[in-house]
């Protein structure tokens, strides 16, 4: 895997449009990417006390430009030297569906960074994978979404989680986030119709994200919300929705755009899109 660093807004940018692009595209005649290892020494040295970064996680396989590795391009001009570590350089826009997922990336207070522990802390897979855990992720889904759905039960959550991508004329799939330990860190689903009275939105629907309270500011909740999109992309659907009682601010940030309030079991919500 590699990362490339850019800021929350071109990648809200990137999604509007369809591909990721960098101004050394034109000037350079690539974009500039790092490993996991590099990337701290190029935040810090390049981007110190920037705010409103992220880092987007991108697969090599699927990306649709060419991608080399070669020597650093010296930003004043000088020529590589020997030894020196190569650096993937995609010779090309960076097509959406390569992005595993995008992490943001805070500067400390001195403006420094420090590489987010989650790059590779957690995992994300679909829940059938994981049957040992289904009991406490439905628990879980019923307490979070209890105001939402007072009538689900524990028993809901279980049937939707041992039918997930099996349902006749349905879409259902629910994702887990998992750490290195296989212990849950939340979970989301891409559904055809979360349940929204009267909604007039063709769906899909990003439905159920949630987080356990003590993974919460390591990246799960984007990473989950990024998994599913990019699972709803593979499915062909040009667009997706989601409702959120107030998370907008959160989601806006990532690329979703409201799109009308509406009202849930008397409680305000938004509903937003996000082109795919």
């Amino acid at each position: 895997m590699i990362l490339h660093l850019t800021t929350s807004a071109n990648w809200i940018e990137a999604q509007q449009q369809g591909f990721i692009t960098a101004p050394s595209l034109a000037t350079e005649g690539f974009i500039h990417c790092s490993t996991e290892q590099q990337m701290s020494d190029v935040a810090n040295k390049y981007y110190r006390g920037a705010t409103d970064m992220v880092l987007v996680h991108i697969d090599p396989a699927t990306l649709t430009s060419p991608l080399k590795w070669e020597p650093p391009a010296h930003i004043d001009g000088s020529p590589s030297l020997p030894n020196e570590p190569l650096f993937p350089h995609i010779y090309g826009v960076i097509n959406l569906d390569s992005v595993i997922r995008v992490i943001d990336l805070p500067s400390n207070s001195d403006g420094s960074f420090d590489m987010p522990a989650q790059l590779t802390a957690f995992s994300i897979t679909h829940i059938k994978q994981v049957p040992h855990l289904h009991q406490q992720a439905a628990e879980m889904s019923r307490v979070a979404w209890k105001h939402d759905f007072p009538e689900d039960t524990t028993q809901t959550y279980l049937d939707m989680f041992s039918a997930s991508g099996t349902y006749a004329d349905r879409l259902v799939e629910v994702f887990a986030a998992l750490n290195q330990d296989d212990e849950l860190l939340g979970l989301a689903t891409l559904v055809d119709d979360d349940g929204l009275p009267g909604a007039i939105e063709p769906g899909p629907w990003l439905a159920a994200v949630f987080v356990v309270p003590q993974a919460r500011k390591l990246g799960v909740g984007s990473a989950l919300v990024d998994h599913v999109v990019s699972r709803s992309r593979e499915l062909g659907y040009a667009e997706m929705f989601l409702y959120t009682e107030d998370q907008q601010d959160w989601y806006q940030k990532r690329g979703w755009i409201y799109t009308r309030d509406t009202l849930l079991n008397d409680i305000e919500h938004v509903v937003m899109r996000n082109a795919i």
